[in-house]
């Protein structure tokens, strides 16, 4: 539980309150926000048209935006641009008056293949496009968000959406070959907690493989939350959560 309210604590407050910069100086307002989750954070990067007119934005290659992710030391653990090739040729993108175009992006918590160590990252993003009018070239605009800590019983967790239904797949390294999962949405409990028995035992890993039943009175964000308990106590120990789009 947490895991989960520490999620949409994160959420709401990256939401509520993007770190954008030029707002103020120019029609054209960027921002840049972040999605953290178990094994990797979603990025979304927005230009929002505030004028009053139409723009034309023009790109001299065929790169929109670029952003770096730095660590606390402000050492450069991620850039979108690294190996990547964009085209050498002018192109633009026309945004009508109060018109927004969002570009979404992940980035799955790894340098050079390791992942990174847990806590506070930020992101630096600029926006790569110009107009006539002038403004500021690039917009810039800043987020920060945590890396949590890896979890040590869950890993490659997916989820697909087929004909009405939810299949939840990944990796377990659980005590006793089993652990528990149920479906919330931050308010209420929609599925209540069930058993799940995987093939190995810790420190073995194992698939799973998950089919959700249908969810009655789902809203539009709910989570799925894994976990074991302990032995002893019974309370919920290594818990995962996972956003169901």
């Amino acid at each position: 539980m947490k895991a989960l309210l520490y999620l949409l604590a994160s959420t709401f407050i990256l939401f509520s309150f993007p770190l954008t910069t030029n707002a103020e100086k120019t029609p054209l307002n960027f921002s840049v926000t972040s999605f953290p989750e178990e094994e990797g954070t979603g990025i979304w990067l927005q230009l929002y048209n505030h004028s009053d007119r139409e723009k034309n934005l023009t790109f001299h290659t065929s790169q929109i935006f670029d952003f770096t992710i730095k660590n606390n030391l402000g050492e450069v653990v991620y850039q979108y641009s690294e190996g990547k090739s964009f085209l050498q040729a002018l192109q633009n993108i026309v945004l009508k008056k109060g018109g927004t175009k969002i570009w979404k992006e992940k980035w799955d918590y790894t340098q050079d293949g390791k992942r990174v160590p847990e806590g506070r990252y930020t992101i630096e993003a600029q926006f790569m496009g110009e107009d006539l009018s002038g403004f500021d070239h690039p917009l810039r605009a800043v987020t920060s968000f945590t890396v949590p800590k890896e979890n040590h019983s869950f890993r490659h967790v997916n989820i697909r959406h087929v004909k009405g239904r939810y299949t939840v797949s990944g990796k377990a390294c659980v005590s006793n070959g089993s652990f528990y999962y149920s479906v919330e949405d931050g308010h209420r409990v929609l599925l209540k907690e069930a058993l799940l028995k995987v093939n190995k035992e810790a420190p073995n890993w194992s698939d799973f493989s998950i089919i959700l039943p249908e969810i009655k009175g789902s809203t539009d964000q709910m989570f799925i939350h894994l976990y074991e308990r302990d032995d002893g106590d019974g309370k919920i120990i290594h818990p995962y959560v996972i956003t169901i789009p």
